[in-house]
């Protein structure tokens, strides 16, 4: 008689192994209770704090991926918080670009609300700007470029930001930033904004003025004070109070030093126009002559120019006095009296291609201790003067919906703001600008509803293998899109395309590096077998 044939029961792939020890063990529960968890995530140590909320380190246990969660205590909630944590996450889950934070999902409890957001290891840009100092011009430039095309981003898709500041710009790293923070942002219309939100030393002059305002000109605005804070290291309008603020804002009297390049100061002078209309567009600002064709580090000016400088240097020194050398390098460093208030002859001046001048890159900048930058930025603007938002009126649509955060589809938000009138000389289309995560639009952050994988971007038929080994499914992906952010595979499945990105980008950039380095060989072998000839 033969045996019957025992067949081993099949292995439980990770994604249910991990949902039933959650949902049976009590371990897991006990976790939970001590705030040591939350679904998927294990809290590893707090990295922020802010009035009502915490901001914590976790990793995801079913891919080992580190998060960052914002966790919002929900019985502190006012109104006015409700609502700005429902902008938050309505905006973030239409605007997806590189240069903007991602939300991977949303979880809630009883308590509290969880929100589940890639980990940036670098930091704010105002604590590096407050620590370090200024930025040079080459390396601001790249930067400020990458906050642009995030903002455009969110205008073209008719969403303004209203809290733009050092403190909301994250550094992945020295060559890369990503905006965060939209509690304040929302929704274009055909109505103008009528809430004063935001940070008072970034704010427009139309801000302080009772008046009802646009929403573009505001962040172009607050870009053009950010652009400054990077570049000097301090801010153009000071003050102790906020009373003492506007007035400087709305007088627009600000200096810029002298040893700043002539497309640079160009650039700044335009966008820091006191008239919204005549503030430059977003498209027209990445056009600017600084942006393409940023200035060379000044080690590479004084190579490129140590012969001629020399030159000049010992005709000066024979031809003049020490006592005139010494005036004409502080001539050099008189700072430049501005205005927002200017005239239009000033105004109608093209800052897209300025005349250029002789670079004053080897001149040094005075730069104060870290000690004083801290005690005197931090004294006139940080701690006295922080974010606020009132309301003059209602208006909008709040997001409530049983003290719950409402979030809006991006769906839905298409079909709300169809009547949205877009720049005419970056008009794309809306869908395609929503579905499309960079510039190139080669990845789609939302999964495509379909099983066939042979049609789809390499980025996401390659995630979708990942999560197929961890125990997800095409058909569970397909019917967890309509849930969004709520929905822990979604929150997975964006985690694991946040991973093959950064490992693409770091692929690309080792690749630029060897190129690089192998010209540079190839350049110093050339050399020397001139100077052997």
């Amino acid at each position: 008689t033969e045996l019957p044939v025992i067949v081993p029961p099949l292995s439980t792939p990770p994604y249910q192994r991990l949902t039933q020890a959650i949902q049976n063990e009590p371990r897991f529960a006990d976790e939970v209770a001590l705030g040591r968890r939350i679904g998927m995530y294990k809290f590893c140590k707090d990295i922020g704090r802010g009035n009502f909320s915490k901001v914590k380190l976790a990793i995801h246990q079913l891919t080992r991926d580190s998060v960052a969660i914002k966790v919002v205590d929900r019985s502190r909630l006012d109104a006015r918080a409700l609502r700005m944590l429902s902008r938050e996450v309505t905006t973030l889950e239409c605007v997806h670009h590189p240069n903007i934070l991602r939300l991977f999902e949303v979880v809630e409890t009883l308590n509290r609300v969880h929100l589940v957001t890639e980990f940036i290891s670098g930091g704010e840009l105002y604590h590096r700007l407050i620590n370090e100092g200024p930025i040079q011009e080459q390396q601001a430039s790249k930067l400020f470029r990458q906050l642009l095309s995030a903002v455009r981003h969110m205008h073209n898709l008719g969403f303004v930001h209203r809290d733009i500041k050092a403190e909301n710009v994250l550094l992945v790293n020295e060559d890369k930033v990503k905006l965060a923070d939209f509690g304040f942002s929302t929704q274009l219309s055909n109505e103008p904004c009528r809430t004063f939100c935001g940070s008072p030393p970034y704010a427009a002059p139309e801000l302080f003025s009772d008046d009802d305002y646009v929403g573009k000109p505001v962040d172009v605005w607050a870009l053009g004070v950010l652009l400054y804070f990077m570049i000097i290291g301090n801010m153009p309008f000071r003050a102790p109070t906020v009373p003492a603020l506007r007035a400087a804002v709305l007088k627009g009297d600000y200096l810029l030093p002298g040893h700043l390049t002539l497309p640079l100061i160009r650039l700044i002078q335009r966008i820091l126009v006191h008239v919204p209309s005549r503030r430059p567009t977003i498209e027209q600002m990445i056009q600017c002559q600084w942006l393409n064709n940023p200035p060379k580090p000044p080690s590479e000016m004084n190579r490129k120019k140590s012969g001629f400088w020399r030159i000049k240097t010992r005709n000066i020194r024979s031809s003049r006095s020490t006592k005139d050398l010494t005036q004409l390098d502080s001539r050099s460093l008189v700072p430049i009296a501005c205005n927002t208030r200017r005239g239009n002859s000033v105004l109608e001046e093209s800052f897209l291609f300025p005349l250029d001048v002789i670079s004053r890159d080897d001149v040094d900048e005075p730069v104060n201790s870290v000690q004083q930058r801290r005690s005197f930025f931090g004294a006139n603007s940080k701690k006295k003067i922080g974010p606020m938002e009132t309301e003059r009126r209602e208006s909008g649509k709040m997001f409530k919906r049983n003290s719950c955060v409402e979030i809006m589809s991006a769906s839905e938000v298409l079909n709300d703001k169809k009547h949205i009138v877009m720049e005419s000389k970056s008009a794309v289309d809306i869908q395609n600008t929503m579905s499309h995560d960079d510039e190139e639009g080669e990845y789609i952050m939302r999964p495509s509803f379909t099983y066939d994988l042979t049609h789809l971007h390499p980025l996401e038929a390659e995630a979708r293998r990942i999560l197929e080994k961890l125990g997800i499914s095409a058909e569970m992906l397909c019917h967890s899109i309509s849930s969004g952010p709520r929905s822990d595979v979604i929150g997975a499945y964006r985690i694991v395309v946040n991973r093959l990105q950064k490992q693409i980008l770091l692929a690309k950039l080792k690749e630029t590096l060897a190129k690089e380095e192998a010209n540079s060989t190839k350049s110093k072998g050339n050399t020397t077998t001139c100077v052997i000839l």
